[in-house]
């Protein structure tokens, strides 16, 4: 027995040993050069919180600097990044908030170059728009999106509200586990093989995996599409019973810009704007005469680079102060 329980130890301590050794290597070799995994997952470890209620299972902390991907990123007090804004608003002023995932925060961009503040400095040189808030936090879907502006955006009193809708915002709300969220966010071996297992087992089941994943997140009887129209629903009848503008936007897949094969999910959102008589701003037109890799934010991420946030930003300007939107940001 007692021979039993030596050679437990010692198998414990030699896989311990060998876990710790894959995890520096891979830390390692991550911060030789810049890893997307690896800065995503240093973005969720250090910026992100758990929240204790399922509706909105995390979101950034407050007051927090970071470097990910290789540019700055602060939090303000509300934990947005963006800087403080006064509130209650000062009278007079107006404010647009816009509400997104990774995109709309700005992976791998300067905030500067971000499409959101690049459209505030558009509307404040034209006399439209004060301010424009970036609510965009990575890997949200619309239903985390419309319930963080439910707990902040509300409190920020917006003239308007934009929704960045990107193809995979009907993906279901994870589910935080705390026992799996503190490993994960102590060590990212554990999540590098997670990621790595999940991606070798769609591809290797399907031929064309990224099309087959989005048919069927929206599949109709899908419990993501359900919770994203029930989300999109609140979103709309908060606004329109706060007398706030609504204004739907589209963001294609930038991987598949030629043929965009994609056009089932935008008509997913052009449907819901046209039921609720929104305007709807889609940016595959803005962004289809590009090569879509001259738009990624580098050769692994199909995040946007400042030239694709730039051209949001200006499509974003003529679609507010044009002919279909409020008099008042005209």
């Amino acid at each position: 027995m007692k021979q039993f329980l030596i050679n437990t130890g010692i198998v414990l301590a030699a896989l311990l040993f060998s876990l710790l050794l894959g995890e520096a290597l891979l830390r390692g070799q991550c911060y030789l050069s810049l890893n997307y995994d690896f800065e995503m997952w240093r973005y969720a470890a250090e910026l992100k919180e758990p929240l204790p209620h399922g509706a909105l299972p995390f979101h950034h902390k407050a007051n927090r600097t970071g470097n990910y991907y290789g540019v700055e990123v602060r939090t303000n007090s509300f934990g947005l990044r963006d800087v403080d804004y006064v509130v209650p608003k000062q009278p007079g002023r107006k404010r647009i908030v816009l509400l997104g995932d990774s995109f709309t925060f700005g992976w791998g961009v300067t905030q500067a170059d971000t499409y959101a503040k690049q459209l505030e400095k558009m509307m404040r040189q034209a006399g439209k728009a004060d301010e424009v808030i970036n609510m965009g936090v990575g890997n949200y879907n619309s239903a985390m999106e419309v319930e963080l502006f439910k707990l902040k955006g509300l409190k920020l009193e917006p003239d308007m509200v934009v929704l960045m809708y990107y193809i995979n915002d009907v993906e279901p709300t994870p589910r935080i586990n705390r026992a799996s969220y503190h490993v994960l966010k102590h060590f990212y071996l554990p999540a590098y093989v997670n990621t790595k297992v999940k991606q070798l087992g769609m591809r290797n089941s399907h031929k064309d995996w990224l099309t087959w994943y989005y048919r069927s997140i929206y599949a109709p009887e899908s419990e993501g599409m359900k919770k994203n129209g029930e989300a999109l629903q609140e979103l709309a009848r908060i606004c329109k019973e706060r007398n706030i503008k609504l204004l739907l936007v589209n963001i294609p897949d930038l991987r598949r810009l030629d043929s965009y094969p994609f056009d089932f999910a935008t008509a997913h959102i052009r449907g819901f704007a046209s039921e609720q008589q929104l305007p709807f701003l889609d940016l595959l037109p803005v962004f289809s005469p590009y090569e879509g890799k001259s738009l990624w934010v580098s050769p692994e991420d199909s995040h946007m680079n400042v030239r694709a946030n730039t051209l949001a930003a200006e499509a974003l300007f003529k679609k507010i102060t044009g002919d279909n939107l409020p008099d008042d940001m005209r």
